[in-house]
């Protein structure tokens, strides 16, 4: 099994990447691919360590014969992010398997913008509309590359790890248009761009079910409700195509339980105290904030996973930090 070509990778993620990342598996820059033409894995080396990311883009049938194929060339093994059916595979394969935190799904079918908990976003569509300012899908490279730059690099000194991209875990945000994304663009009343939101697509046999919020960024000096419109005015348009969910995308190790699988103690703690530490929190990564923004959208939490096959596990802790460029 060699290296396999974006047309490939395309069309089966069509078919079978009905999973919230499954964009990023088949396309984030800097992963490598094991598989062929029936499906893939994506995965990254750290030394001699293969961080897996999430689920096999393939039939479900075809899932263990690749994971296998894949133990068969690596030895050491870390799956990040897989879902419940993945994780009891390889925990029949002798893994280690601990809880990894929730991905968040909105069913659009039921969800308004009624209520309290989500008044900032029917603010924000009031005050910016009135500004003159709209929210428009328009091909990227309608604009000019240095201004999309310009905001996602003033957008990024805001932010807690304010001098890189998160990775991985993470898709990188690319300013160009791609297959199957939406992009829309905060417009300001001179029509230029100040912010954009991006949305990977979901895929179930061949058609767009969802979409993922992967990111949005907006200049330091544009209102402080920008997102909530971009997000309210693609939900809105996503509604009235019919698209059944929104992915809000994972809440690491938020609501951590263990009571699944074979865990393993050192792991269990070591992601609990990233979570609850206000240390890491304001200065690596905001964990708990990021719960409670999602949390107001009122969608379901499903559990993911975090499984490895070598001790010890503090080593291969260190190095998910490092492949996901927290550290």
């Amino acid at each position: 099994m060699g290296s396999i070509s974006e047309d490939i990778r395309l069309e089966l993620l069509r078919q079978h990447g009905s999973f919230p990342i499954a964009y990023s598996v088949a396309f984030q820059p800097g992963l490598r691919h094991f598989g062929d033409e029936k499906g893939f894995m994506a995965y990254k080396m750290v030394g001699r360590t293969a961080f897996v990311l999430a689920d096999p883009v393939a039939e479900p049938d075809h899932h263990e014969a690749l994971i296998d194929g894949f133990l068969a060339r690596h030895s050491d093994v870390v799956f990040c992010q897989v879902s419940l059916k993945t994780a009891e595979i390889l925990s029949k394969r002798s893994f280690f398997v601990n809880d990894f935190g929730c991905e968040s799904i909105v069913d659009l079918k039921r969800f308004s913008f009624r209520g309290p908990q989500l008044r900032s976003y029917r603010t924000a569509s009031n005050r910016l509309t009135a500004r003159g300012y709209k929210v428009s899908e328009t091909p990227a490279g309608d604009f000019n590359p240095a201004d999309l730059q310009a905001i996602s690099q003033a957008w990024k000194s805001t932010r807690v790890a304010r001098n890189r991209d998160l990775r991985f875990l993470v898709r990188p945000v690319v300013l160009a248009d791609e297959p199957g994304v939406r992009k829309f663009f905060l417009l300001n009343s001179d029509g230029a761009p100040e912010g954009f939101a991006v949305f990977d697509p979901v895929y179930e046999k061949g058609q767009p079910t969802g979409y993922l919020s992967a990111t949005r960024r907006w200049l330091p000096t544009s209102d402080p409700l920008a997102a909530y419109f971009m997000v309210r005015t693609a939900i809105e348009t996503f509604q009235a195509e019919g698209v059944a969910h929104l992915h809000l995308g994972l809440s690491p190790f938020h609501k951590i339980e263990d009571r699944t699988f074979e865990k393993n103690w050192l792991v269990r703690r070591g992601f609990r105290w990233m979570y609850t530490n206000s240390l890491i929190n304001r200065f690596v990564y905001p964990f708990q904030s990021l719960v409670r923004h999602k949390t107001s959208y009122g969608g379901e939490d499903r559990q993911t996973y975090y499984a490895f096959n070598t001790l010890p596990s503090l080593p291969r802790l260190l190095k998910l930090m490092w492949v996901c460029r927290l550290v």
